[in-house]
């Protein structure tokens, strides 16, 4: 049994440079008793955020083509932790939240995800995420129910993520895909506390409500079978 995992951390990134050491500091910040790993997987970047990221002695692994699976499998692939744990560069956390990944894997799960709350008008996004999902009688989350999206912090055992075979490399939809297959086969866990702080940085430029309504269509779309690379349109870069 694993007691106090080595945790390898992977960021993903593309042009990040005004969060990339924000995100660094928050996983130096934590304390943990077993050893870490930070690496940065890089889609291409074409500003500072590779040679801020290798200022802090991060690990760089760089694709030649940007995209949030295939940046995530190659990382996985270089890391050499018995845990891994995908982050985004706005995520903010508390000093134990590896330390209580690292319990979750010794009370028996194999992964799972995180709690979350926006880092602004927090109440008014989850309000409109229970409305426009129709969630009046039943109020859980996705979360709630094993399927984990990116800003929950998703985190799994090595093992069974290579007997997943990884994130399918698809466009959009890789991680509900992931998360789905991993609580379909596996035993996983929501992180109630410490919770993950993100940002709300899609919301306020892209708009609340547009917002919320793209990941309701675009998950019921695929669950459709509309192919990720036509939903993928639907979904643009705000950076």
């Amino acid at each position: 049994m694993i007691m106090v995992p080595k945790v390898s951390a992977i960021i993903l990134a593309y042009n990040e440079e005004g969060l990339i050491e924000q995100i660094i500091a928050e996983l130096k910040k934590q304390i943990y008793k077993g050893e870490v790993e930070i690496i940065l997987a890089d889609g291409g970047s074409s500003d500072r955020t590779v040679s801020l990221a290798k200022s802090h002695s991060v690990t760089i692994v760089k694709t030649e083509k940007k995209g949030k699976a295939v940046q995530m499998n190659a990382a996985a692939n270089l890391s050499t932790g018995q845990v891994l744990f995908f982050v985004h560069t706005d995520m903010k956390f508390a000093t134990n939240t590896l330390s209580s990944i690292a319990q979750a894997v010794k009370d028996g799960y194999d992964g799972g995800g995180f709690a979350n709350v926006f880092d602004k008008e927090n109440a008014r996004i989850k309000r409109l995420g229970t409305l426009l999902n129709f969630r009046f009688f039943d109020k859980r989350e996705q979360s709630d129910k094993g399927i984990f999206y990116g800003d929950n912090g998703i985190f799994v055992k090595r093992e069974i993520f290579n007997k997943l075979h990884g994130f399918k490399e698809i466009p959009i939809m890789e991680d509900y895909d992931f998360s789905k297959r991993m609580s379909h086969s596996y035993k996983t866990k929501k992180i109630r506390e410490p919770e993950i702080i993100v940002s709300a940085r899609r919301h306020i430029k892209a708009g609340f409500i547009k917002t919320r309504l793209q990941w309701v269509i675009i998950r019921k779309l695929y669950k459709l079978g509309i192919s990720p690379h036509i939903l993928a349109k639907l979904y643009r870069d705000i950076r």
